[in-house]
Formats: C-alpha cells, structure tokens, sequence
C-alpha cells in the first residue's frame, strides 16, 4: 500500500514535468525570421568613472604575525597619477607611525624608524628589530608621505600581530 502511494506520487510528478516542458515556448523562435539583437542607450543621468587620486599609498608587513620579540621590513610603495597611469615616484620622504587599535602609539616602534626615501619605481622598505612586543594585539602602521610639498597620510595602511611562540612538546620514550 505505501509502495504503490510512493510510485504513484512519482510518477504524478514524472507526468507534471513532462506536460510543462512540453509546453514551454522559446522566447525567440529561431524559424520565425533574423533573429534580433536590442541594443539600448544608458540614461543620461549615469556619472562617468571617477577619476583617479592624484596619489596612492600602499603598504605591508613582511610577516604578518611576527614573534614579541623579532624582526620585519615594513615595506611602502607610492604612486604618482600621471595622466591616468599610476608611474611609482623616486625621491619622496616616507614616515611610519605605529599605534593599536585604541590609537595609543607604540612608543618602542616609533622611535625604530626614521624617514626613508623611495625609490625610483616608488618604494621604500623600512627593516625593525623589536623586543617586548604584547602578543596577540595587532599594530596599526600610519604612513605619512612628503612629496613636492605635500604631505600625503594613509591611516593604517598596514598591520601586523605579535605572537608569543609556545615551544613545542618533545615526545618521550615510554617507560
């Protein structure tokens, strides 16, 4: 009795499916003539693309979870809009700020760190050795950029996560 309920459920479906793709019709009926292609004009009230900032800053750690006490290269590229390209720009002075997320500065960082500058293809790479660092709270890296004049900030351009490194168990021999 619940087998021929369950067969005769499926089937009731099978047949469902069948009447409905049957009658189905195509939207366009390739043997009714040329098929057709609308093309439409955008409105008017669209914004072109915007253009692009005059500079762009990018930075970032070379470990993003370094140990308390270790070392990274804080690396900063700088852009120049040229016209449209982004070309990197050499000579512009580049300043690092390090802080958490509170805002409070990270005094022992900040003193690291002097001014660099870039390059010709717009980068600059700023080496720290560090000890005593508080595991698991991240640091924020301000960079502040100097170039003909002005100065071009980017808040927290890059972060990285002291980590406190547990040693790992050695396996003993059973006894």
């Amino acid at each position: 009795m619940m087998k021929q309920r369950i067969f005769l459920l499926a089937l009731g479906a099978l047949m469902a499916v069948l009447v409905s793709a049957c009658s189905a019709s195509l939207v366009n009926d390739p043997g009714s003539g040329q098929p057709t292609i609308a093309l439409h004009t955008p409105p008017a009230n669209l914004t072109p693309t915007p253009t692009a900032p005059p500079y762009t800053i990018g930075a970032f750690a070379s470990n993003p979870t370094p140990n308390v006490n270790d070392s990274l290269t804080i690396y900063v590229i700088f852009h120049v809009n040229d016209g449209g390209t982004a070309r990197g720009a050499a000579g512009a002075s580049v300043n690092l700020n390090f802080h958490i997320y509170n805002g409070t500065p990270v005094i022992q960082l900040n003193g690291l760190v002097g001014a660099q500058q870039t390059t010709p293809d717009g980068w600059a790479a700023f080496p720290i050795t560090y000890t005593g660092l508080t595991s698991q709270q991240p640091v924020l890296v301000d960079v502040t950029v100097s170039y003909q004049g002005q100065q071009i900030l980017k808040r927290n351009a890059a972060f990285f996560t002291p980590v406190q490194v547990s040693p790992t168990p050695s396996p003993t021999t059973g006894g």
